[in-house]
């Protein structure tokens, strides 16, 4: 791997959207026992909502966040797997210790790798292969004997991963002429839309304390906004392979601000398994960039 020009300003954007992205795990597991899981999102979209208009309207939203009217029904579809596996993101955060939970979301990257296999013909390799199976040594390990709300939490990660990694792959194959930023944005939209409904059906509406809102507002623009533009940013410096190998140390990141920030770390075998799963996916994605590099070398 190369370390300089472009590639090292690529590897340092995806590490800044790294520690960006921990920062959600953490703030969403520290506010939602104070304030609920419906206002905690609602205010959270909310926040999240303002920075991306801001963005819309110094750009004028002409190109950056124009998408062409035929892929409307596609982009609605996946908005709607957006809310559904976000809210169960959250919400599974809200069960389990948020390190466990961000090891546990590495699945959705062997997903996607599952997923552009089956549908995309992509080519599968032996260290894949192997990866995959250390993974789910890790995750079998994690789960075991660790109790009722771990195995739910680690239900509802699979699913909502399957969601991600399903968008993903359309993304990849319909949405190439649509800059990743529009996306983003109206899916916070939609989100903030989707959450404002059940929220206003509820029975009381209390404006959080001013400390909680703006941990709230630093969340929102750390985590949806800014981290997910260092991220896009960083991947036009960067191969999507090498990009994923260093994002899927997020959770070593989510470990170490749980431990110092909430004093909550996940039990000794548990951080074994999930330390066994960030082996197994760094061996799955090491194989998948060595592929890419041939397949490159090839032509």
């Amino acid at each position: 791997m190369e370390f300089t020009g472009k590639p090292l300003k690529g590897y340092g954007l995806i590490f800044l959207a790294n520690l960006c992205l921990s920062v959600v795990f953490l703030i969403a597991k520290d506010v939602q026992p104070r304030l609920g899981l419906y206002p905690f999102l609602f205010y959270w979209f909310m926040f999240a909502s303002v920075y991306f208009l801001i963005i819309f309207l110094k750009t004028k939203g002409v190109k950056t966040f124009k998408i062409p009217r035929r892929l409307l029904p596609l982009v609605i579809l996946m908005g709607g797997f957006e809310v559904v596996a976000t809210f169960l993101f959250f919400y599974t955060i809200r069960l389990m210790n948020p390190a466990l939970a961000s090891f546990y979301g590495n699945i959705s990257i062997v997903m996607t790798v599952a997923l552009g296999i089956i549908f995309l013909g992509e080519r599968f390799t032996v260290l894949e292969g192997i990866g995959g199976a250390i993974l789910v040594m890790g995750v079998a390990l994690m789960t075991y004997n660790s109790g009722r709300l771990v195995f739910i939490g680690f239900l509802l990660i699979v699913f909502f991963s399957l969601l991600f990694s399903i968008n993903t792959v359309l993304i990849k194959v319909s949405l190439k002429d649509v800059y990743p930023v529009a996306f983003s944005a109206y899916r916070t939209f939609l989100l903030f839309l989707s959450i404002s409904v059940i929220y206003f059906f509820q029975a009381a509406h209390t404006l959080p304390a001013l400390p909680t809102l703006l941990e709230i507002a630093a969340g929102a623009f750390l985590g949806p906004f800014l981290g997910v533009l260092l991220l896009f940013t960083g991947l036009q410096y960067l191969e999507a392979s090498k990009a994923s190998l260093v994002r899927a140390t997020n959770p070593l990141m989510v470990l170490i601000g749980s431990y110092l920030w909430l004093r909550q770390v996940p039990t000794l075998k548990q951080s074994i398994g999930g330390l066994i799963t960030l082996a197994g996916i760094e061996l799955l994605l090491w194989g998948k960039f060595k592929l890419e590099k041939k397949s490159q070398a090839g032509n």
